[in-house]
């Protein structure tokens, strides 16, 4: 949770506010560390962007801030913790995550996601015939697979039923129970090439052969309807056993028509669940199911959960290929705007095929722009070299091919050699991945690294949002590492000096006036008056708690209780015993039972337990720790202000 508040970022500045310099002016000189005007003014807009009127004041106090900031940065440098493995690695890390968004066609990427809004707000129903392609095809076995995608794509158009066809030809496991037809499914449900081909169809068309990554397709649309939204369900599960009897089914049938009749007897759903389903999974959670829409559940459970209308309805025990079911609707909803539906979009979209889509866009328009040359005599001659040792991990790139150019990109040249270092520090590849395939993923990841690489170093020297960003990030990793060894574990794991810390400052912490008390409770009206009486008496108040108690006790029940409390003097039960006749409260009705307090001590001032505060005193402890800390650093760091420049920013505020 620390770390993500150092380095968690407000969104990105769009541009310099009106007093925001170019100037690379010193400003502050923090030990060995510099920081120029521009860096500190666009820090300062940045962290004061919910801030409705900039002054001196609010300059200072950030000032202050800054320094403190600059200082422990400084001291994280000077610990070496900058230059280690592990600070390398993960700095490298969040800088991936950082030009991320910097690296795709934003173009692009906001048409598909317009696209699959679109069609989230339809589900269509399709058929299809699937021809598996092997990993090791070749090109032309997949070139034969097409052509035999298209003689049974020419039966069906000549009149042979699809569901016929299907069955005859199609690899699909699933074809012999469905004849091909999938249901409904909308956007996010299938792999994008066949969703695709799949919303681009009239109702009745017929696709030409579609590739995905499992093979080519022929697609039949059945239906298109308009979403019928999410719906969030519990079900109540009596498994049907393989191979059951006649006299099996029906004890399963005669079981789940009497949980049913609990059902209309008002019992709980959930409770019923939890003792009754065979659905160990859901039974748990009183039955209750994740959200889910069209495609998500087999057709007859589908079925009977979207007839249900209202919240708290409940279907009639159904069959389904697992057993009976009976299901209960919690919530329904539809889709929401754009604006709504967007955090979930972006989500699945990151998942998709079509997420790398934007990217792959973004670098072929790189390539055009700072030049790309391929040599495809040299490509050929690579994934020629890609052989089968490869699998072994023991794959070379012969020395005479090492400076042969493949590629030029921004007037650099590029070679096998430089292609090969990649590939060789590849670990074992599968045997079941082809040879072409490997060689053509080796080069088109190369190509992308070499693209994107530059294109990244263009940000650092020109970008100055991307810039900052970085540094940003590369700085507020050093200062969690510095604050957690000299402040955070430092002070959580010094147990001597958390107790010496507690002891010098335990007038800090005490208690408010707190009041020490007993509590007398008794069912009968009677007893409790008898009780109170006895208690204001001057005969009661030397009686023990267990005295008093046998005072009201028969031979098989005792009538009253007293139990021992403490609470502040403000808190609800005792703010009046002030005012109470002989320190005891009047007498109180709770529920079923009467009640009266008895106050026996004020006190004020009295230390907390230490065990009962100690995330308290930690807490100070470090900041006790972090002071001292500072004024250290203060003397190791010098700390000079450019006051010219300083009051040059600040007139520009008014």
């Amino acid at each position: 949770m620390k770390r993500l508040i150092f380095i968690s970022l407000v969104a990105l500045i769009s541009a310099f506010s009106a007093f925001a310099q170019k100037s690379n002016d010193i400003l502050i000189t923090v030990g060995n560390e510099t920081v120029t005007r521009s860096e500190f003014e666009r820090f300062y807009l940045k962290n004061n962007q919910m801030v409705s009127e900039l002054d001196k004041k609010s300059l200072d106090e950030y000032l202050d801030l800054f320094i403190i900031y600059k200082l422990k940065v400084a001291e994280a440098k000077a610990n070496g913790i900058d230059k280690t493995s592990e600070f390398q690695d993960e700095l490298d890390s969040y800088r991936k995550q950082l030009i991320q968004p910097f690296m795709v066609d934003t173009d692009t990427e906001e048409a598909l996601i317009k696209e699959a809004y679109d069609r989230l707000k339809y589900e269509i129903n399709a058929s299809h015939i699937l021809l598996l392609i092997p990993k090791d095809a070749t090109p032309e076995d997949t070139l034969a697979l097409y052509n035999k995608t298209l003689q049974i794509r020419e039966r069906i158009i000549n009149g042979e039923p699809f569901e016929t066809v299907a069955r005859a030809t199609s690899d699909d496991p699933s074809v012999s129970k469905n004849g091909g037809t999938l249901g409904y499914f909308t956007a996010f449900q299938m792999v994008y090439p066949f969703e695709k081909a799949a919303y681009n169809l009239k109702t009745n068309e017929v696709s030409m052969p579609i590739r995905t990554s499992y093979g080519y397709h022929i697609i039949k649309l059945n239906d298109k309807r308009p979403t019928i939204g999410q719906i969030k369900a519990a079900h109540i599960m009596i498994a049907t056993s393989k191979g059951a009897s006649k006299e099996q089914k029906r004890e399963e049938k005669a079981k789940i028509d009497s949980i049913y009749q609990l059902i209309l007897q008002n019992q709980d759903f959930a409770e019923l669940a939890k003792k009754y389903s065979q659905d160990q999974g859901s039974a748990r959670n009183g039955g209750e199911l994740p959200w889910f829409g069209s495609g998500r559940m087999i057709p007859e459970f589908e079925s009977a959960a979207f007839k249900l209308t209202k919240p708290g309805e409940v279907s009639q025990p159904i069959q389904t290929q697992f057993g009976w079911h009976i299901i209960k609707l919690l919530e329904r909803k539809t889709i929401g705007s754009l604006d709504e539906m967007l955090p979930e979009i972006k989500t699945k979209f990151a998942r998709d095929e079509r997420g790398k889509i934007g990217k792959e866009v973004f670098v072929e328009k790189l390539k055009e722009k700072y030049g790309f040359e391929l040599n495809t005599e040299a490509l050929n001659t690579f994934y020629g070299l890609v052989d089968s040792s490869i699998y072994k991990g023991s794959w070379k790139m012969l020395p005479q091919y090492k400076n042969k150019k493949i590629f030029t990109f921004a007037q650099k040249d590029y070679t096998l050699g430089d292609i090969g270092k990649k590939v060789e520090l590849q670990k074992k590849v599968q045997k079941s991945t082809p040879l072409n395939l490997i060689a053509h993923d080796a080069y088109t990841s190369f190509v992308e690294d070499v693209v994107i690489g530059y294109e990244e170093k263009q940000l650092l020297e020109n970008n100055k949002d991307f810039f900052y960003l970085l540094k940003e990030y590369h700085d507020g990793i050093l200062l969690f590492d510095i604050m957690d060894k000299q402040v955070w574990s430092k002070a959580a794991n010094d147990t001597e000096g958390i107790e010496k810390f507690y002891n010098e400052n335990i007038k800090k912490y005490t208690w408010d006036e707190r009041v020490y008390a007993k509590l007398y409770r008794a069912v009968n009206e009677k007893v409790v008056k008898k009780a109170h009486k006895l208690a204001k008496s001057k005969r009661g108040t030397r009686y023990s708690d267990v005295q008093f108690i046998s005072k009201f006790a028969s031979k098989t029940d005792t009538l009253i209780t007293i139990e021992p409390f403490v609470a502040l003097a403000t808190s609800q039960q005792v703010k009046n015993h002030k005012n109470w006749d002989k320190a005891i409260s009047p007498i109180q009705k709770e529920n079923d039972k009467f009640t009266f307090i008895r106050a026996i001590k004020v006190v004020l001032d009295e230390p907390k337990p230490l065990e009962q505060i100690r995330g308290q005193v930690i807490a100070d402890y470090q900041e006790h720790i972090e002071s001292e800390w500072l004024e250290q650093l203060r003397k190791k760091h010098p700390v000079t202000i450019n006051k010219e420049l300083y009051n040059e920013i600040a007139s520009n505020l008014n």
